[in-house]
């Protein structure tokens, strides 16, 4: 008999459906193993807002979600994600600033999942003038030391979108996660023209493999309209979950297609 319940949690658990997003299952070290000096972006990408749409399909039950960039006032921004299913819906907000040189700094981070009349709520407090990040579940807290250059789940994607620009190959992050330090590792593979209901879009791949090997993530950034995710594979022990750009808007402009050279 299916565990409606269990399933329910995977299809509808944000980090199988979305790449700032927490669309990864990301290589884990302890804190005392990552470098904690983080390299400044040359010529940092000056971050617009966007609204993009996706849809999901897992195991023949389909997803729609929604991811949201909006700046707030100078230098302060909101990043939003849902997704929504039969079964429930799962939002993540994030709040971040971005400082006079240029730093990504997060202040604060929700999560809520819905699902089949089970609720449940983490957030992540950030107090930069302590350096503790205050992590809440429930009736439960935890403190964790703060460095600088931590990012969290959502803050450490768009500073990847940032150092793709820069031309970056590999790209590691410190980033706090539902409460715990961990190391985010990704490897740049190809470029590749992606067929997508707006047309075809000039992408490039980038690639996580776990240390063990068997959790694989393969994510797609649309390279003329700043790195934004186009599309999403992953694999987990024989499981693939994918997920789809439909459409959106980067500022004041519609996510349109590439234009490809024909040769005569």
């Amino acid at each position: 008999m299916v565990n409606i319940s269990k399933m329910s949690s995977r299809i509808l658990n944000k980090k199988y459906l979305l790449f700032a997003v927490a669309g990864l299952a990301c290589l884990t070290v302890t804190a005392s193993e990552i470098d904690q000096k983080t390299d400044k972006t040359v010529n940092p990408l000056p971050f617009k807002n966007f609204e993009l749409n996706y849809k999901a399909d897992f195991n023949g039950m389909q997803i729609k979600a929604v991811h949201r960039l909006t700046q707030l006032t100078k230098g302060q921004f909101k990043e939003y994600f849902e997704a929504k299913g039969l079964l429930g819906k799962v939002t993540e907000t994030e709040f971040f600033d971005i400082t006079s040189d240029e730093q990504i700094i997060p202040k604060e981070n929700t999560y809520r999942r819905s699902l089949i009349g089970t609720k449940r709520t983490e957030k992540q407090q950030y107090d930069w003038s302590k350096n503790i990040v205050t992590y809440i579940k429930g009736n439960k807290t935890d403190q964790i030391p703060l460095k600088s250059g931590y990012l969290d789940s959502m803050s450490h994607k768009q500073q990847l979108r940032r150092d793709m620009v820069a031309g970056k190959d590999v790209l590691t992050y410190a980033v706090i996660s539902r409460g715990k330090l961990k190391q985010y590792t990704y490897q740049v593979i190809s470029d590749e023209v992606l067929s997508t209901p707006v047309g075809p879009l000039d992408t490039r791949l980038i690639k996580r493999t776990s240390d063990d090997g068997t959790k694989t993530t393969k994510v797609w950034l649309a390279k003329d309209w700043d790195f934004i995710m186009i599309r999403l594979e992953r694999s987990d022990k024989g499981d693939t979950q994918k997920m789809y750009f439909t459409g959106g808007q980067l500022g004041n402009e519609t996510i349109r297609p590439t234009e490809i050279d024909v040769e005569k």
